[in-house]
């Protein structure tokens, strides 16, 4: 009795261990290498109220593999696995469930599926989420993590926009002159303040030169008030290129943020988007010429002509530049283009992490394995801003400057 009690213990023991998940020590670089994986869905967490959360999810159906069932249709079956934890060293599963979809309608077609389910998250707590979306038929899975809030009744989670056709948009970025709605979960609200801010037009300063880490004084350059029916916002748009706060208490700054960009963002289409990222790889004066000329697309491609030596090393590496860019702005857009921000700007010279190790309030990139002497590793810190959830900013070194330069030397050979 006394081997068969210890050898229950021993079991208990490791059962406890094996289920600490530990996602700070586990390599998440899939959620940002957006070339290498193929499936690229959406997840936004809303807070419908103080006890239920709603995932909403979009899948992009024709990445899908579609094959005959027992009635010879073409069908795609996919399933949307969670995990609920405290944190990122979670000892015990708060929650876990899953969620099977399938289509028939789709196959060969470019089209997009939106869904949610509710789970049960109790307020003044935060959690961590993980979830795997599995292809069945493909026997392939990405994972996405998704920090929840629930302290604060307030914050971005507690609202959500709402097309025309009823559909919720789940980037926090829209082009102008799009229709939406906002939807809150608190349906006492009567109004909200709106402030709206000029562009955030400030670029990522190259990792070894000193950073201002202070949140940047901003000032609105517009305030106004929209009106709430039972949580709802009448239709409404975003006019000017900037950025909009809502809130309801004008001494505090919770509250929810859109984005409105360029018409085309994230993807890049014209000239000056493809001229801007280049700050990165020029110099001032170089820059300022370019941004002086008067055919922008000709000063471009002269550019990239130059530096690499003939016109079809020249395509490649526009290719190559101007995916990362992209990727950038998919990945890291905070209260700026994703590009200009300190994660985009490693991103688009680097490329994606090879490991990324993923904590509350950090982030940490490496290049190369950890056993390599030559692995090259940045430490991202998450910083308090009251208009987005995304603000990481990179922990600079003069130590990077023989790196940055040799990188610049490479895309300039």
């Amino acid at each position: 009795m006394r081997k068969l009690i210890i050898s229950i213990f021993f079991v208990l023991v490791m059962t406890n261990l094996y289920s600490q998940k530990h996602f700070s020590k586990q390599n998440f670089a899939e959620m940002y290498n957006l070339n290498s994986v193929r499936l690229h869905p959406i997840f936004q967490c809303y807070h419908s109220n103080d006890t239920v959360s709603t995932i909403f999810y979009q899948i992009d159906l024709s990445e899908l593999k579609y094959q005959p069932n027992k009635d010879s249709v073409f069908e795609a079956q996919t399933m949307i696995h969670y995990e609920i934890y405290r944190n990122y060293k979670a000892k015990n599963l708060v929650d876990s469930g899953s969620v099977f979809f399938s289509d028939i309608d789709n196959y060969g077609k470019d089209n997009s599926s939106f869904g949610y389910f509710e789970i049960m998250l109790k307020d003044n707590n935060k959690y961590l989420i993980l979830i795997e979306f599995t292809d069945i038929n493909d026997d392939y899975t990405v994972r996405k993590l998704l920090d929840i809030n629930k302290i604060d009744k307030l914050n971005r989670q507690n609202f959500y926009i709402r097309g025309e056709d009823g559909l919720p948009y789940l980037q926090n970025y829209l082009p102008k002159n799009t229709s939406f709605q906002l939807i809150s979960r608190n349906e006492e609200v009567s109004k909200l303040n709106v402030r709206f801010f000029k562009p955030n037009i400030k670029v990522a300063k190259p990792p070894m030169v000193n950073s201002d880490k202070k949140n940047r004084i901003v000032k609105s350059d517009t305030l106004y008030s929209i009106v709430f029916e039972e949580g709802e916002s009448k239709l409404q748009e975003l006019s000017k290129q900037g950025y909009y706060h809502y809130y309801l208490d004008s001494s505090k700054y919770q509250g929810y943020s859109l984005f409105q960009f360029n018409q085309s963002y994230p993807y890049i289409t014209t000239a000056m988007q493809m001229l801007m990222p280049m700050r990165y790889l020029t110099s001032r004066n170089e820059f300022k010429e370019l941004y002086n000329s008067k055919d922008k697309k000709k000063a471009v491609d002269a550019f990239w002509v130059k530096i690499s030596g003939n016109t079809e090393r020249a395509k490649s590496m526009i290719k190559l530049y101007y995916n990362r860019v992209q990727n950038a702005n998919i990945c890291f857009t905070s209260d700026k283009e994703g590009w200009m921000t300190d994660r985009g700007m490693i991103y688009i010279i680097f490329g994606a992490p090879d490991i990324v190790y993923r904590d509350a309030g950090m982030e940490t990139w490496k290049y190369g394995d950890n056993k390599s002497k030559s692995t090259m590793t940045f430490d991202f810190y998450k910083t308090e801003n009251p208009f987005t959830s995304e603000d990481f900013i990179l922990n600079r070194s003069i130590d990077y400057g023989h790196i940055w330069n040799n990188a610049i030397e490479i895309w300039r050979r």
